[in-house]
């Protein structure tokens, strides 16, 4: 999976890239106002229209109806990014195109008749752009999208008017989440035209430490104009990451400090036998920080935002294969943990 391969360095803390897409089909009503047997209809459609996307394109894809995928599967797939929350409990008709790697998604009759996203470990942006422009150009070969002169791409939500693209870029930042003035910089991204949300809570409690940069704006702003904007607020929240560890290591005993928090990580995740998904990210977010920064070494570093969604609920309960209570749930949390977390160098 794409997500098996995050890089971690000093200099780095880019976790993952997103550009998706938002679009509808010209002369066709949005979504929210089909009824049950319309939307089937449009859903068995266009998999049909696109069901040789994979020859076409040259990607091994699946296709399939959500509401015949199991709940906790598609729980699991909200967990890994795959579908919002939303969509992961809808009901009425929605078709998914997705590929082996879980990196390339199209989402049909979900909020809009067509959700095309792509995904990458790293900062990707201008690569998965065009990769997901030639799946969209592939897709506009077999329907005619609603699309105004004035105003761009016609969509559900006024907010996604315009190109219909949010680009995002997934960081690391536990050193800049310890700062006072983080909170602040956050309630202020808008001035910029961005957005800054916690991936797994708000401010300083966001465990893991995970924070999603994405565009706020998509109309009178072009594509090119997004991604600029989203990688330059990436990059210099990345800068303020890096000096702020770099203050946090200046002394002998700064530096003893800094490891010893990974190495207490480290022991914490390869032996306990109960995690709450609190401790467990929070643990992960430490290892990963050490890792990056050169204080601590294990055999596969990259898999360890692969370990952050594994660890989630959801998707332990679709390992288990069957219902599990609280208890059960934190110790096959610490089971898979243990599993994957790899040895120290």
């Amino acid at each position: 999976m794409w997500y098996d391969n995050v890089e971690l360095s000093t200099e780095y803390n880019y976790i993952s890239s997103k550009i998706r897409f938002a679009r509808n089909f010209d002369d066709t009503l949005f979504p929210n106002k089909l009824t049950d047997i319309e939307a089937k209809k449009l859903v068995e459609n266009t998999l049909g229209e696109l069901s040789n996307i994979s020859v076409d394109l040259g990607m091994n894809t699946s296709s399939s109806m959500l509401n015949r995928i199991p709940e906790i599967e598609r729980m699991s797939m909200c967990e890994r990014k795959i579908l919002n929350d939303t969509l992961a409990k809808k009901e009425t008709p929605t078709g998914l195109i997705l590929n082996d790697s879980e990196d390339i998604s199209i989402i049909i009759n979900g909020d809009d008749h067509i959700r095309l996203q792509t995904m990458s470990s790293g900062i990707k942006l201008y690569d998965l752009l065009d990769k997901a422009n030639r799946i969209d150009d592939y897709i506009e070969e077999h329907f005619n999208y609603a699309f105004n002169d004035k105003y761009g791409y016609l969509t559900t939500y006024p907010t996604n008017i315009g190109t219909g693209m949010r680009a995002s870029i997934l960081l690391h930042l536990p050193a800049s989440n310890k700062n006072k003035g983080f909170s602040k910089l956050i309630a202020n991204a808008g001035r910029f035209g961005v957005s800054i949300r916690g991936l797994h809570g708000e401010g300083r409690e966001n465990f893991g430490t995970l924070y999603e940069i994405s565009n706020s704006k998509t109309l009178g702003i072009s594509e090119k104009e997004i991604i600029d904007t989203v990688t330059k607020v990436a990059n210099q929240l990345n800068e303020n990451e890096r000096k702020l560890r770099e203050a946090e290591a200046l002394g002998e005993v700064q530096r003893i400090a800094r490891e010893d928090e990974a190495y207490k990580a480290y022991g914490l995740l390869k032996y306990a036998r109960k995690f709450n998904l609190r401790d467990a990210m929070n643990c992960l977010s430490l290892l990963m920080k050490g890792c990056a920064d050169g204080f601590i070494q294990i055999e596969s570093p990259h898999k360890l935002y692969s370990i952050m969604l594994g660890i989630q609920t959801s998707n332990i309960l679709n390992m288990a294969g069957s219902p599990l209570s609280e208890d059960y749930i934190e110790i096959r949390r610490a089971e898979y943990i243990r599993e994957n977390i790899g040895k120290l160098k």
